[in-house]
């Protein structure tokens, strides 16, 4: 069977079984149920990308935003490898149930917030809710419905994602200016109660099938002990450190809280530990190093760079339009349309394609060529600011990322070994995630390190020198100031931002070799 980027992570115990045609109501709401989960997990996760800076500002911690983009992301890194196992134990029905409240909980909990940290640990708890929310959808769908009518409907539910994502982000924004953004938290609430009621009485029983039900607790607790617990452990723990090491260093040198010696030497400890436990301890590996020697590590290293390279660029899109352009939240947030829909244009241009020609690498270096182009075209238009009108450079730009998304799962999934094809795909998937954590927590430190110097040059002899922590941690406060001290500010941060695209562009530049050197897989 060919393998789409919607193949299933979990196989089922149903699928050499006759399965009947969708056609009770009660079977088709379950469906289309889970799919406005899916929606869900995908609107929640960009009504983020846009307001972070709003959030953060409001809590006087902007420098400290990449947390919030970040939380989401580690939930869902953590979470995607153990919800295998889980449904292998209680069943996929309980699992999914389970994913919808305790996603109802973070949503909670986020409007609830009181502090920056309160609201990252339950952004923590969305993104472990939403990877199973979002990864299960595809096994219940061939629980559920005939072969015939499976990759339809993924690709309904694939459909559902990228709109989710694409109103998220300005929907993110219009909250923001009508009812606050806590309100964009709470407001999922009732969504997230419909989906677990269909959920509870939509999903047939059988869903609830379980491969160590039937042989007892021993098998259960067999299955636990085979998650790597240690290599989440240890892949938890440095990733933190990542973060909190780039924070330190965008920080001035007098606030630092955690020395950089140790931060590093710490950092530099868990990496080699991850390696140890994943080479040599682990039997299920989180991270398979043995595949890292073939094609999958230079697909994995795509991946990592090509989300570095967008949700660097994305993340700092909001702050950018609202500090140079005074643009409001909402204006802000609806430019991420233009990048979803050119997503989208690109992964239908790259099947189409593949479908004709059989063929994706020379698409796959042309697209790396043409994100280079965008990125480069930002950088020489937007350095010393730029037209509302510009933010179009987003549409071929979302069209060259959309293209190797196909082409880059096509790519793994046919030279990935057929007996280790699950075992890639997750691997895949957490690479995405990590880079999609690196990207905007770099980028955000570069530009904070950057913003900060420049305040503190341009501003010195200045009254208003002092109010650099402010304005460095409250995106609209220097529009309070002066006129020539607003100038000033926007000076700053645009010799700031312009680090942003180059820095992608360098994240590009390393997938092209990998790109060409990665032996072509003809599809059948």
């Amino acid at each position: 069977m060919a393998v789409s980027e919607e193949t299933p992570l979990l196989h089922t115990r149903r699928q050499h079984k006759q399965k009947t045609k969708v056609s009770p109501v009660r079977d088709k709401i379950a469906v289309y149920g889970s799919f406005i989960g899916v929606f869900l997990a995908a609107a929640d996760e960009s009504i983020v990308l846009s307001t972070w800076s709003v959030i953060a500002s409001e809590f006087h911690r902007l420098s400290q935003g990449s947390w919030l983009l970040a939380a989401y992301n580690f939930g869902w890194c953590v979470s995607l490898p153990v919800y295998g196992t889980l449904c292998n134990i209680y069943g996929r029905k309980n699992v999914l149930i389970s994913a919808y409240a305790l996603f109802a909980a973070g949503c909670l909990a986020c409007g609830s917030s009181t502090s920056m940290v309160q609201l990252v640990l339950a952004r923590v708890l969305t993104g472990i809710s939403a990877g199973g929310m979002v990864s299960l959808v595809s096994v219940i769908l061939t629980d559920m419905v005939p072969a015939d009518e499976v990759a339809l409907l993924r690709s309904y539910a694939n459909v559902f994602n990228v709109v989710g994502r694409s109103i998220g982000a300005p929907l993110g924004g219009y909250l923001i200016g009508a009812v606050g953004w806590r309100w964009s938290f709470i407001g999922q609430l009732p969504v997230a109660a419909i989906c677990l009621l269909i959920g509870l009485y939509g999903l047939p029983s059988s869903s609830n099938s379980t491969k160590t039900g039937d042989a007892g607790g021993g098998n259960a607790r067999h299955s636990i002990m085979r998650l790597d617990f240690a290599g989440l452990a240890s892949f938890s723990v440095t990733t933190v450190l990542l973060l909190l090491l780039m924070q330190e260093l965008s920080a001035p040198p007098e606030s630092l809280q955690i020395p950089l010696t140790i931060l590093i030497t710490a950092f530099c400890t868990t990496v080699l530990l991850l390696i140890v436990v994943e080479a040599y301890w682990a039997r299920t590996p989180l991270i398979p190093l043995h595949l890292m020697k073939t094609s999958l590590g230079g697909f994995c290293l795509n991946q990592i760079m090509m989300m570095s390279s967008r949700s660097g660029l994305m993340s700092n899109l909001a702050p950018y339009l609202i500090r140079v352009k005074g643009a409001t939240s909402s204006l802000a947030a609806s430019a991420f349309v233009l990048g979803a829909v050119g997503v989208s244009i690109g992964a239908l241009i790259a099947g189409k394609v593949i479908k004709r020609w059989k063929r994706y690498r020379t698409m796959t270096a042309i697209a790396v060529s043409g994100a280079v182009l965008t990125y480069l075209l930002i950088f020489i238009r937007w350095r010393n600011g730029c037209h509302l009108w510009e933010v179009v450079y987003l549409l071929p730009n979302g069209i060259a990322i959309g293209i190797l998304f196909t082409t880059q799962f096509i790519g793994m999934s046919l030279g990935a070994p057929n007996e280790s094809l699950t075992t890639c795909i997750t691997t895949y998937y957490l690479a995405q995630q990590l880079g999609n954590i690196i990207g905007p927590a770099m980028n955000v430190a570069v530009v904070q390190r950057v913003f900060m110097r420049k305040l503190e040059k341009n501003l010195n002899g200045w009254e208003e020198k002092k109010f650099i922590d402010q304005i460095l941690n409250e995106e609209k406060f220097a529009q309070s100031l002066p006129t020539v001290v607003q100038c000033i500010v926007r000076w700053s941060y645009l010799n700031a931002f312009q680090l942003v695209p180059l820095i992608s562009v360098a994240c590009a530049l390393i997938m092209l070799p990998t790109v060409l050197w990665v032996k072509e897989e003809k599809p059948e």
